[in-house]
């Protein structure tokens, strides 16, 4: 698992998502992207490059555990999935 924060010098997570899946052995690792710039531009992005989900700062604790375990597979819920 991979908590990425979208807002990065030089580039922001799509840069390092693209990155990732040019190494097959990290191709599979889910990530949760995690951003404070505007929610529903940035989590089209974040979908689109593969990210597993989307947590919008200020991040709330429990809804970011809920997320973190749906995208492990940990738990059947809708909670930060993407459609």
């Amino acid at each position: 698992m991979i908590l990425l924060d979208f807002g990065l010098p030089g580039g922001d997570g799509v840069v390092v998502m693209e990155r990732l899946q040019t190494f097959p052995a990290l191709a599979h690792i889910p990530v949760v992207v995690v951003s404070a710039r505007e929610p529903s531009a940035t989590e089209a992005r974040a979908s689109a490059a593969g990210a597993r989900a989307y947590v919008e700062k200020p991040i709330d604790n429990e809804k970011l555990l809920a997320t973190v375990r749906t995208a492990l597979g940990e738990a059947e819920s809708d909670t930060g999935r993407f459609d």
